[in-house]
């Protein structure tokens, strides 16, 4: 009868304890600033076939901070920290662009581009993610 006692309490202790070694040490959620300080890996995709991943992927490796930061290009979602989605609304001369983080789902950046063509608005894109990038990885020094 001892052993069952025993057996008992320690099954209960696990069923009614985990949950609270949980709720004592929750991980803080990284911050979108955090996630485009520290991010890696790249992962392309174009909904439009006006613009193909691989001109957008180019314009980003033409860009010098890109090689400065350590940044790379994915062929695979599944190893990249952000995902690089851009778009075309047929019948206008703007392009979309939104990056996410994988893990997260946190909108990093967002924007629309004006462009006659797929590769112009590629270089633009480019641009204006290394921008967003540059305000959070080198940020102004104050005198």
């Amino acid at each position: 009868m001892n052993l069952r006692r025993r057996i008992l309490l320690a099954i209960t202790i696990g069923i009614c304890g985990a949950p609270l070694l949980h709720a004592q040490s929750p991980e803080p959620k990284p911050s979108s600033v955090d996630i485009v300080r520290t991010f890696k890996t790249i992962y392309v995709q174009s909904k439009t076939p006006l613009a193909k991943p691989e001109m957008l992927a180019g314009e980003l490796q033409k860009i010098g901070s890109f090689d400065n930061w350590g940044l790379s290009i994915t062929s695979d979602p599944a190893n990249a920290d952000v995902l690089l989605e851009m778009d075309h609304q047929p019948g206008w001369f703007y392009y979309t662009y939104a990056m996410t983080d994988r893990s997260s789902g946190l909108v990093l950046a967002v924007g629309r581009v004006d462009a006659w063509d797929g590769k112009y608005a590629s270089a633009k894109i480019a641009k204006a993610l290394m921008k967003r990038c540059a305000a959070v990885r080198n940020p102004p020094t104050s005198k």
